[in-house]
């Protein structure tokens, strides 16, 4: 359903929901990317963590700004933020997308669209651009971008059972559906295997798993290969996620913590251990600033 204010844009019964933590500059791109759509949606909720955070906006968009502050940027409560903002959300339709992201012209209709058609989870198609944009900068994306190799890409929403693809980058289902999965597990602290768990939450309670060809485009940041600035969350939400579903997340990351000695598998427990923290060196000696994905 849409409503048209004057001298506006399309508006859509959907919201879509970003969180935020020291990305100032992506979120004004993905709020000019949203102003940028066919169609907008009825509300934007921001759910920030970063104390830092100055938005002061007065466009055409609606934004629902809340706060779950953290100090820990290495523990950010990454679920419960995402909860919060399905929470808050006036309307069924859910639009998460990544505070990294800029979604393309048509995305929102095309994922509220499809939502109604196909239901159950739907996933966007990513697509990493190949160097950092500015503000003026963000239209005429695809050739700046690229697909990630090691995902399929569709022309059509197709649906598929291998539920280890999804991302928690772009995606949409009904408030209805979210509230069935109970969420994501805020369980989670920090990077990693929060979405993987949700995505097996659906698999088991038998919800319909879709890849669209809706496009969000993903901004170009520095990051540490191997995680090491994320080791905390990447071992407590692998030993965690492995008690609930059996299997490891996150192996090779776990594997190159291991090999430099930072972590130990424990037999007995069937669980790994820090032995000691990396230092702001060695963190800083695996930083990449020029790829478009790790």
């Amino acid at each position: 359903m849409l409503q048209k204010k004057k001298n506006m844009k399309p508006i859509a019964e959907c919201s879509i929901i970003t969180i935020h933590y020291g990305r100032q500059e992506h979120l004004n791109n993905l709020i000019l990317g949203i102003e940028r759509n066919s169609i907008h949606p009825k509300e934007l909720i921001i759910i920030n963590m970063d104390p830092k955070l100055k938005l002061d906006y007065n466009g055409p968009l609606t934004i629902n700004l809340n706060n779950i502050l953290s100090d820990r940027a290495n523990l950010l409560p990454i679920a419960n933020a995402r909860n919060l903002g399905a929470e808050l959300a006036e309307t069924n339709h859910l639009l998460f997308l990544d505070v990294d992201c800029i979604p393309e012209d048509n995305y929102i209709q095309n994922l509220n669209d499809q939502l109604d058609i196909y239901k159950g989870l739907i996933m966007a198609t990513p697509r990493y651009l190949k160097k950092p944009v500015t503000r003026v900068e963000t239209i005429d994306l695809i050739d700046k971008s690229t697909l990630h190799p090691r995902r399929p890409a569709y022309s059509k929403v197709t649906l598929i059972d291998h539920y280890e693809l999804f991302w928690s980058l772009c995606f949409a289902m009904t408030k209805q559906d979210f509230k069935a999965l109970q969420g994501f597990d805020e369980e989670y602290k920090g990077y990693g295997a929060e979405d993987t768990d949700f995505a097996f939450k659906a698999k088991a309670a038998g919800m319909k798993f879709c890849l669209s060809p809706a496009i969000a485009f993903h901004q170009q940041h520095s990051f540490v290969r191997p995680p090491l600035d994320k080791i905390e969350g990447i071992v407590n939400n692998a030993n965690y996620f492995h008690k609930k579903w059996d299997i490891w997340p996150m192996e090779k990351a776990l594997k190159a913590f291991d090999n430099a000695g930072f972590i130990t598998f424990d037999t007995s427990t069937n669980t790994y251990s820090i032995t000691h923290l990396p230092d702001d060196h060695s963190i800083e000696k695996y930083r990449v600033t020029n790829e478009p994905f790790a």
